[in-house]
């Protein structure tokens, strides 16, 4: 049990506990709870680098609870009228593509990098960002930073990881069809062999 591999089972854990508390309408401890699973998100992969900690386990298991946890505040959200139902299904939609081309690779044996992408490295961190700023327009809808409105900024914010969202999601297909034809032309040089 590496140190990067606990922050990820503490961020597995506590998404049921954050669900559960937003169900039940406990906005600021909703908000407390993703905020700490989402800075374990956050320092993991820096604390793998600087001790070395690196494990295939770690490296699949970790981007699973990045989504199950974002996703789980996206579908809170999402039914709160929070986020608008295109990003939700932008992402989630995003999400589930990765989940099934990993086990998709991992089915036919496919060598997977296990590595993300700097866009989508990127893009998670805005996602964090916009699930904070959304649970707290939930909580605070008219709360403003100077005198803009906090829900405008987060207008804003959407738009952005969008555009992210899209980059990454189109740079993990191209990822996965190179995987796909390499393995593919491997498979015809033994044949032939």
């Amino acid at each position: 049990m590496t140190i990067p591999n606990i922050l990820t089972i503490i961020r597995l854990i506590l998404t049921p506990f954050f669900i559960v508390s937003f169900i039940l309408g406990l906005q600021v401890w909703s908000i407390l709870i993703f905020s700490v699973a989402g800075f374990t998100d956050l320092i993991d992969g820096t604390i793998a680098r600087l001790l070395k900690q690196y494990s295939v386990k770690g490296a699949f298991l970790d981007p699973m609870a990045d989504k199950f946890l974002l996703e789980s505040c996206f579908i809170c959200l999402f039914a709160s009228g929070i986020i608008p139902w295109w990003f939700f299904i932008l992402a989630f939609g995003r999400d589930l593509m990765i989940v099934c081309g990993i086990f998709y690779l991992e089915y036919h044996k496919a060598p997977l990098p296990y590595k993300a992408t700097i866009a989508s490295k990127i893009a998670t961190i805005f996602q964090l960002a916009v699930a904070i700023m959304g649970l707290i327009v939930w909580w605070q809808p008219n709360i403003t930073v100077g005198y803009t409105p906090l829900a405008s900024i987060f207008f804003g914010m959407l738009i952005v990881t969008t555009c992210l969202v899209v980059v990454s999601g189109a740079q993990y297909v191209f990822i996965g069809l190179h995987i796909l034809r390499e393995k593919h032309i491997v498979g015809e040089g033994a044949l032939r062999s």
